[in-house]
């Protein structure tokens, strides 16, 4: 690019031009007037359902995209280098043919309609947030000194009777122009953006009540209908939102919401597909440190019901089923036998202690030795161990003598725990236990019933303080 470019240059219109025709291709006419230059412009999508698909040409008076295949479906982000300067809405694969202006922050179209919806909706919605940001400011101002104390409960009570009815007024306003623009992908994506109805005071005023109403309402608007709207960034920014929520509470009762979420994308199996897949990717991967297997399981159990779920699902999801929905806890875990570091067979279920942790591994695998490392300094776990209410049972589950032989006799066998290998192979060919991932580690109490399964190993101090194993 020449940068000895004039700034009057710079300043004049910028024909981006993607000069495709007829149907399955492209054709996007964007006039930049900003004062500044690009090394590029370029179209993107960050949606998971397409494929990140750049449509680049360097910055220069005149520029050209050429792209044969028309883009999915969906919302699209214009940008100068890194810089955001637009959205665009593509309804259809079939009239991909449309002018853009981006003068600042002020974007226009021409035979673009849906994209045109959205930028004066986003002005709507602007006046509403302007009112709450007043709003905010007389708190803060309130706050600094502003209103005398003793008027101070008045005036925050005035405050927030005021934000609920711009509340009130935002939703009646997206609500009505999600209704204007029937059967549309901008009718989705306001519809999918519609805020959630305030709770009633008890609700707000009770923390389960209130987490529970936001996990129960969150897809409350959602246009599950519509597979098109998997493809903008709304979507994205909603289930990392609701994946956290469901991560940060870890409450089975509230299983029953995802299900009924589920429930609600059955309307077709693309959005169904779509929202099992995003939520088993932090929720329910076998490596994600996010996962809430009680929840997954719900899900897995949903699926399975399901009836136009995809063969390959089906098999799969019931497979996983299978892994994962047994020694849950209040479970019994199954009895194996064991041959000790001197030799003498055992089994589970002969070792007593109060409180078991048992620990599923290979010796030489990575993971199970950092994690042994960790474990060794442990106060209260050594404490627990050292006043007898608590062992700590390693457990080789695999078929090769010589790495049995070679970590007991090593420096890496704790004499503080008690070590076995499962030399029958019982854990294994019977998949007593899910060991896809190791180390797997199981808190158990005096009858080898589950208290956590799949402890991790920053879990172990904080539960024998719960559990007060050791004063």
């Amino acid at each position: 690019m020449n940068r000895n470019i004039t700034r009057h240059t710079i300043s004049t219109a910028l024909m981006l031009m993607l000069t495709l025709s007829g149907i399955g291709q492209v054709n996007i006419r964007i006039n930049l007037r900003q004062d500044r230059d690009f090394d590029s412009i370029y179209v993107r999508s960050e949606a998971k359902l397409q494929t990140k698909k750049h449509l680049s040409a360097p910055y220069g008076p005149t520029v050209t995209l050429q792209d044969k295949e028309s883009l999915k479906p969906g919302m699209y982000e214009v940008f100068g280098d890194s810089t955001l300067l637009g959205l665009i809405i593509i309804p259809t694969e079939k009239n991909q043919k449309f002018s853009m202006q981006i003068d600042g922050k002020e974007v226009t179209f021409t035979n673009s309609k849906e994209s045109t919806g959205y930028y004066d909706y986003q002005k709507g919605l602007q006046g509403y947030n302007r009112q709450l940001d007043s709003l905010n400011d007389l708190f803060r101002d309130a706050q600094n000194g502003g209103i005398p104390q003793y008027m101070m409960k008045v005036f925050v009570d005035s405050l927030s009777a005021n934000a609920r009815r711009i509340n009130d007024e935002m939703r009646t306003y997206q609500r009505r122009t999600a209704a204007a623009n029937p059967n549309t992908l901008l009718g989705s994506i306001i519809a999918t953006a519609t805020y959630l109805d305030d709770p009633a005071p008890e609700i707000i005023n009770n923390r389960r009540l209130f987490q529970e109403y936001y996990i129960e309402h969150f897809f409350d608007n959602f246009a599950w209908n519509d597979p098109r709207i998997f493809n903008t960034p709304l979507v994205d920014q909603k289930l990392k939102e609701y994946c956290n929520m469901i991560y940060q509470l870890d409450n089975p009762d509230f299983d029953k919401y995802v299900v009924a979420a589920l429930n609600n994308a059955k309307v077709n199996t693309t959005s169904y597909e779509y929202l099992f897949d995003e939520l088993e990717y932090v929720l329910g991967r076998i490596i994600s440190p996010y996962k809430v297997e009680h929840t997954y399981i719900a899900m897995l159990k949903n699926a399975i019901d399901y009836p136009k779920l995809d063969e390959n699902r089906h098999r799969r999801y019931t497979r996983e089923l299978g892994f994962i929905d047994k020694n849950l806890a209040g479970d019994t875990i199954p009895n194996f036998t064991l041959v000790l570091a001197n030799g003498d067979t055992t089994t589970m279920y002969d070792i007593q202690s109060e409180y078991t942790i048992l620990y599923l591994q290979h010796p030489t695998c990575p993971t199970c030795h950092q994690v042994r490392n960790i474990m060794k300094d442990f106060p209260k776990l050594n404490r627990a161990i050292a006043s007898g209410s608590l062992k700590v049972v390693m457990v080789y589950f695999e078929d090769d003598p010589k790495v049995w032989s070679n970590y007991i006799n090593s420096h890496e066998a704790n004499p503080n725990y008690v070590h076995g290998w499962n030399f029958d192979q019982a854990i294994a060919d019977h998949d007593l236990f899910d060991t896809r991932t190791i180390p797997y580690m199981f808190l158990l109490d005096k009858d080898k019933k589950v208290i956590k399964k799949d402890l991790l190993y920053n879990e172990i101090e904080p539960y024998i303080e719960y559990l007060k194993i050791v004063k």
